[in-house]
């Protein structure tokens, strides 16, 4: 499937799992036919941190992989590649198109944070080399600069430019000064580069921005409120843009907020009060979300339209 130049809505999943911490394979099938069957969906993001990726071997990343191909038809998949060097990076690329992914999310290994910045060769290389390995077109994720993983607006340019298989970016800088200048450092390349929002604090407000669509992991749970604001904001909209906003709102809120090793484990366990995950709990070290915080990720499903009170 080409992906190139598409945008759209990018639902980054999770990886349901057994009381025995298994893999739930019948889940993950489920869950992944659930979200790539939404109206307005481009693609399926697999192994990201949304996926608890960093919780998987390279075994189940390939078997995940695997899975999602089968259950998001027509619908692409892409792969996340998480390492800590370039040779884990590149076996897991090419595993990736191994499994019949479409393109793969690339993300900064860990030690960028530790200076990177300075050694923008670092990165080059290491890109490069992840390109060089597999014919999959790479999405590159720009993250936060709190991370210290994130590229300066001229190292994200250049890699867009030195690197053609770079087809798009996961914008989340969470600063509105810096992704504005990489949005309009992209939009001013001589190809298109897609550049799919991920602020998450301020999805509605990105989009005002500028972006080609969303890749979020809160699609796992509300992909077709992130197609409707998209559509609304697209269209120009903003009444209708608000309204779907509104329903998101309480929902970000519950989400994503300190600490953020719960995040994605907060939309599981939103999935399982929505009767659509059978088993909420994340892999050990993270910890099963308590009472408190559960009536509270009820309370925000209630406040988006999503359960009844």
């Amino acid at each position: 499937m080409d992906l190139s130049g598409i945008g759209g809505i990018w639902p980054a999943t999770l990886t349901p799992f057994r009381p025995d911490g298994a893999i739930d394979e019948a889940a993950l099938s489920a869950h992944i036919a659930q979200v790539a069957g939404t109206e307005g969906m481009k693609a399926v993001v697999v192994n990201g941190h949304a996926g608890e990726v960093s919780a998987l071997d390279r075994a189940e990343r390939a078997r995940v992989i695997r899975l999602a191909v089968a259950a998001a038809r027509p619908v692409g998949v892409v792969a996340g590649v998480v390492a800590d060097n370039t040779a884990d990076a590149v076996a897991l690329a090419k595993d990736a198109e191994a499994e019949g992914a479409d393109a793969l999310l690339l993300f900064p290994p860990p030690a960028f944070a530790q200076g990177g910045d300075a050694r923008p060769e670092m990165a080059m290389r290491f890109v490069s080399a992840v390109a060089a390995a597999t014919k999959l077109p790479i999405v590159l994720f720009q993250l936060s600069r709190g991370s210290g993983q994130n590229f300066s607006t001229a190292l994200l340019t250049r890699l867009c430019v030195e690197v053609p298989s770079i087809i798009g970016v996961k914008e989340g800088s969470d600063i509105p000064e810096i992704y504005e200048d990489n949005v309009r450092a992209l939009r001013a390349l001589d190809r298109p580069v897609s550049i799919l929002t991920t602020n998450n604090g301020w999805l509605f407000s990105s989009l005002a921005y500028g972006a080609d669509g969303i890749l979020s992991g809160i699609g796992s749970v509300v992909p077709d409120l992130l197609a409707q604001l998209y559509a609304a904001m697209s269209a120009g909209d903003l009444t209708a843009a608000r309204a779907v906003n509104d329903r998101l709102y309480p929902l970000c809120r519950a989400f994503y907020r300190r600490p953020h090793a719960d995040c994605h484990n907060r939309m599981k366990t939103a999935l399982h009060l929505l009767g659509r995950l059978p088993h909420p709990d994340p892999r050990p070290p993270l910890l099963p979300i308590e009472a408190k915080e559960r009536a509270e990720i009820r309370a925000a499903l209630v406040a988006a339209g999503l359960l009844d009170a």
